[in-house]
């Protein structure tokens, strides 16, 4: 067997399925874990692997057993040359990640890894060892691009350890000088355009101002001359004198000062000529409503005193009553004569009935000669007036007449009451406004010189509120030049800051070269070492190639698919393609195979390599998880045998569900007590699995 550390024993404890701490004497010899899937084989190969390398199958994987309370740890004795050395690993934080790792000699003594074992100690797990780790339940689904481990095992056997190493170190870091380059390139360019665009705009805003300077022609301002420009405009605005106060402040809130205290003035003086404007206006008003009325009062007056006149003349010195018993007098006359008319009328008809000569008088009844009582009756008749009593029609007419005057009189005297109401409520809100002063003597002459004094007074009050907005006007079109000013220093300190950042931009620039000048002579140099790789590569990869396809070959006694070669096209990357010695010519991807072939595929470096090498790591152990999937029972013992070749050179860890068929091959292939059998079984969740050693 090779030179180097071989297994002694494993312990452990809390690991997996692992509770109580349980050992495996291995004693240098190969050990095969048998039995049925779920009692721990896997755990024992996984415990081992992590004890080694601290790392689990997957990351972040759960390595802790959830149930037992103590510590996750694994021990391994190991022995070189006699001397034996103690492992331990300890989980330290979670139930994942990581571990503390402990070495001892046989006296006890610690001693770090890197002294005794610095190749395992600085390699991840699997890294240049040969370790094999195959899913239970799945098929393999290797891509065929993923040959990473064909490609370790490769490079190790040609001694190409340190220069793949090398090369991908190299890789990685030009990958991420590339990425840096790029993400500072990017950054950098969007740091001078913003830059630019600022200034230009700023340029350009500047040039806007300039053209048309708000401080007038001259010398450009300074920021203190703005200042005190600043001050000069409050005081103006505010009447008073510069207030200490103002002394220190910026130019921004001597300007927002300036801003607050016109608004201030603007809106107070504003706001009281518009009152005073507002209270003369409604005096005012009420002096006209008061001169109408006057008006109205005066016209009805007259009115009133020519209907007196006009009744009076109709009267003609008689009261009113005295023709109104007049009227009446003559109506009764009147009536009087009707009848007497009507009563004659009526006897001579009833005559007119009546034949005798001798007739009796229809009033008296005293007997009349006919023809003497009729001419009687018409002689009455013809004695009374026809058209009745002209007096009578004279008296009525009069009297209707005093009548509409007395209706209008009424009518015009409420008029006149309504209009003195409204005299008098005019002259109390006249005098309670305290605008109007109304004269002792109040006549609508009087009054419309007063109108004409106060409206001479509102014309006064807006030709104030005109100057106060024109006041107002001038003193905003000085504070938006001031406005103006500021923008104007503003910019100026604005650009003197980007001129700054232009300065450290350009150094940062210059360092930004430097970089890309490293990153191309990192290029030149990572291509100068994927050349030199690439050459050794061409020249060793025939036989490489031949020595894989003879132990795949042996492995697979595959009838077409019997070659296993590498292309030199895409060296120094290896890709594994599989051919035929019937036509070398063509190369198929490795996923034209069929699951048993594809198992033996995985197995082929390390059979391949291991007995023409001494260990590429001083702890030399294969480890082997279930290597026979897929495997008939012809290629189990094909895979048996070579084992038996490869544990002259290392040692062997397998484990396998395929119990009887080992039993079998194990007793014929390997030499006995040169290996031990251990059979995982009746495992639980409390204890763990129990371990049948069979040495």
């Amino acid at each position: 067997m090779a030179k180097g550390f071989s297994v002694r024993s494993v312990e452990i404890e809390g690991f997996k399925g692992f509770t109580a701490r349980k050992c495996i004497d291995l004693n240098g010899r190969h050990v095969f874990l048998l039995g049925q899937n779920g009692n721990g084989k896997s755990s024992i190969i996984e415990a081992v692997r992590w004890g080694l390398f601290g790392s689990a199958r997957r990351p972040n994987e759960i390595v802790a057993n959830q149930g037992y309370g103590g510590r996750c740890r694994v021990d391994i004795t190991l022995v070189s040359e006699g001397v034996e050395w103690h492992l331990r690993r300890t989980l330290n934080r979670g139930t994942t990640g990581g571990s503390d790792a402990v070495l001892t000699d046989a006296q006890g003594a610690e001693h770090p890894m890197q002294q005794i074992m610095p190749q395992l100690d600085s390699v991840d797990a699997g890294e240049g060892t040969h370790i094999i780790f195959a899913p239970q339940s799945t098929p393999l689904r290797r891509q065929p691009e993923d040959l990473t481990p064909f490609e370790r095992t490769v490079f190790n056997h040609l001694g190409l350890t340190h220069p793949r190493a090398l090369l991908g170190y190299l890789g990685s870091l030009n990958a991420t000088q590339e990425l840096a380059e790029k993400e500072l390139g990017e950054k950098l360019t969007s740091i001078r355009h913003d830059i630019d665009s600022e200034i230009d705009d700023l340029q350009r805003r500047r040039s806007r101002i300039t053209s048309a300077p708000p401080w007038g022609g001259g010398r450009l301002p300074t920021i203190s001359a703005s200042e005190q420009k600043a001050r000069n405009l409050i005081s103006e605005i505010t009447g008073a004198q510069p207030d200490e106060a103002l002394d220190g402040l910026s130019l921004v809130a001597l300007i927002d000062n300036a801003e607050n205290a016109l608004n201030n003035r603007h809106g107070r003086d504003r706001s009281g000529l518009a009152e005073e404007l507002l209270k003369i206006e409604g005096g005012k008003e009420q002096l006209e409503k008061l001169i109408v009325c006057l008006q109205g009062l005066d016209q009805r007056k007259v009115e009133l005193q020519q209907i007196e006149r006009n009744a009076l003349a109709v009267l003609n010195g008689v009261t009113v009553d005295a023709l109104r018993e007049s009227v009446k007098d003559l109506q009764r006359k009147a009536g009087a004569l009707a009848l007497r008319r009507e009563m004659a009328n009526g006897a001579i008809q009833l005559l007119e009935l009546e034949q005798e000569e001798q007739i009796c008088c229809p009033v008296c009844a005293a007997s009349n000669c006919r023809q003497t009582l009729e001419d009687t009756l018409h002689n009455l008749i013809e004695q009374l007036p026809e058209d009745g009593s002209p007096d009578l029609e004279q008296a009525v007419a009069r009297l209707e007449q005093v009548k509409a005057f007395s209706m209008q009189f009424r009518s015009i005297k409420a008029i006149v009451d309504n209009l003195q109401e409204v005299e008098q409520e005019s002259k109390k809100q006249i005098n309670e406004s305290g605008v109007v002063e109304l004269p002792e003597s109040v006549d609508a002459v009087a009054l419309t010189g007063l109108v004409s004094h106060y409206t001479d007074r509102a014309n006064s009050v807006r030709e104030q509120i005109d100057d106060s907005e024109t006041w107002f006007g001038e003193k905003q079109a000085r504070l938006a030049k001031m406005k103006e000013e500021d923008e104007y220093h503003r910019i100026q300190r604005r650009l003197a800051e980007l001129r700054q950042s232009q300065n450290k931009f350009d150094r940062m620039a210059d360092s930004y070269q430097n970089l890309v000048d490293f990153g191309q002579s990192l290029r030149a140099i990572r291509q100068a070492v994927s050349d030199t790789v690439t050459e050794r590569l061409e020249a060793d990869l025939p036989e490489v190639s031949n020595n894989l396809s003879q132990v795949f070959a042996a492995l697979t006694s595959h009838p077409w698919y019997d070659r296993l070669v590498i292309p030199s096209a895409l060296l120094p990357k290896l890709e594994l393609r599989v051919s035929t010695s019937n036509d070398p010519r063509v190369e198929y991807p490795t996923g034209v195979l069929n699951g048993q072939a594809e198992s033996a595929l995985e197995l082929v470096p390390y059979f391949a390599f291991s007995q023409t090498e001494d260990a590429p790591t001083e702890v030399y152990l294969v480890l082997f998880d279930d290597p026979t999937r897929a495997f008939d029972e012809n290629h189990t013992r094909i895979l048996v045998e070579r084992l038996a070749s490869l544990g002259q050179s290392v040692q062997l860890m397998v484990a396998s569900h395929e119990t009887g068929r080992f039993r079998e091959l194990v007793p014929e292939n390997f030499e006995s007590g040169s290996y031990v059998i251990v059979e995982p079984v009746n495992w639980s969740h409390d204890d763990g699995p129990e371990l049948h050693i069979e040495t």
